[in-house]
């Protein structure tokens, strides 16, 4: 019985670290995972206009929940992009908790994993830091669709210029939606 004790807390602090050391790798390397206010979601989506059926890539996508809210509320089908290993098995798990497997895939890796879809994608969601956007913004804008919109929250492109913007609240803060076409 002791060693199985010993087994499960050395699985436990185990599990710990992979996801600390997976969440850190994500940060140095992009953006630290942060979730946004569902508000704050569907303020983007409205900004957007969209609509049921339409395809929704995020990019970061942590563990899905923004686009499981987005599948539940406004029927879109998505496309999740996430490179913590973490994030990832999080998120498919979420998916499939939730029961929406069939309107949600999500795939691990860099961002240009999502190149086949953003052509085809209605909208592109980001919750990016300015850096990650600034480093993303040229390959995205020649990636996406010409009908695709790409709306931000919160942060800005560097060359890009929004059409659109809506007030929003996230984290307790007064911030924005910001709408981008190609």
């Amino acid at each position: 019985m002791e060693l199985f004790i010993a087994i499960m807390q050395l699985l436990v602090v185990l599990l710990i670290l992979f996801w600390q050391v997976s969440l850190l790798i994500a940060t140095i390397l992009g953006s630290p995972i942060v979730y946004a206010n569902p508000k704050a979601v569907d303020d983007c989506l409205a900004l957007a206009g969209a609509k049921e059926k339409d395809l929704v890539v995020d990019l970061g996508c942590g563990n899905a929940r923004t686009l499981i809210r987005m599948a539940r509320k406004f029927g879109i089908r998505g496309i999740g992009v996430d490179r913590s290993i973490y994030c990832y098995l999080r998120a498919r798990m979420n998916v499939w908790l939730s029961g929406q497997s069939k309107n949600i895939k999500i795939i691990y890796g860099d961002f240009k994993k999502s190149e086949q879809y953003l052509k085809k994608a209605d909208i592109v969601y980001l919750y990016l830091l300015d850096q990650t956007l600034a480093l993303i913004e040229p390959w995205l804008f020649q990636s996406i669709g010409e009908e695709t919109k790409v709306v931000s929250l919160c942060f800005r492109f560097k060359d890009h210029k929004p059409i659109a913007d809506m007030p929003t609240r996230t984290l307790g803060q007064e911030t924005k939606a910001l709408l981008y076409i190609k």
